[in-house]
């Protein structure tokens, strides 16, 4: 009758335990409420953010102190989503912050750039680009120039930034694709460093994820 007790409170143990775990695996899991996001500048020097969350994941968007949040927070909807806002460039500044209920690590996004519609958005050698940033921490860069343009990619170690270097020459190549792993804390520095006459240097627009 022992030996059968023993066993009993055994397997409620057991049981138990494993309950937990699973329930720990699935709060883990329903935690990861921002799956991925796109940055895109649009042609008049504005940014569109689109962004997909996970399932039961609600968002609010807020302006406060000149940066722009995007709050996540849990929610009844079911499936996963994605929506795009749109963000003008003031005094040369854009800053995203994506925040959640849980006060998670979640990226922010600053930019440095010309101010929407200044020049009818131009980015001199650089005609548009886009960043996408994946939830395994990988981000894709894609850019296009302007016929003529030569393109190179490099890495200031001092600053921790990686250089694509855009400069006036023969190249007949127009869509470029590049892709970066994001460092061990989460951030990646790109920034475009653009030449024109073989003289002036210009390092705009300059992108930071923190």
């Amino acid at each position: 009758m022992k030996q059968l007790l023993y066993s009993l409170i055994a397997l409620t143990f057991l049981l138990s335990s494993c309950t937990k775990e699973e329930s720990i695996s699935i709060d883990d899991t329903n935690n990861k409420m921002l799956e991925s996001f796109q940055i895109k500048r649009n042609a008049d020097g504005s940014y569109a953010l689109t962004h997909e969350v996970g399932e039961n994941v609600g968002v609010d968007y807020a302006t406060n102190n000149d940066q722009n949040e995007i709050y996540l927070y849990s929610n009844l909807t079911p499936e996963k989503s994605s929506a795009q806002n749109n963000y003008k460039v003031e005094e040369n500044r854009l800053n995203l912050v994506f925040t959640d209920e849980n006060n998670s690590r979640l990226p922010a996004i600053n930019i440095y750039d010309d101010d929407t519609d200044m020049k009818a958005g131009d980015l001199g050698l650089l005609n548009t680009y886009s960043l996408n940033y994946n939830s395994d921490g990988t981000v894709r860069l894609d850019f296009k120039v302007e016929t003529g343009v030569d393109v190179s990619f490099g890495y200031n170690y001092d600053e921790e930034i990686h250089d694509v270097y855009l400069s006036e020459g023969n190249s007949t190549q127009t869509d470029y694709t590049k892709d970066y792993e994001t460092n061990a804390d989460g951030t990646l520095k790109i920034d475009f460093v653009q030449t024109v006459a073989k003289t002036t240097e210009t390092k705009k627009p300059r992108v930071s994820i923190l």
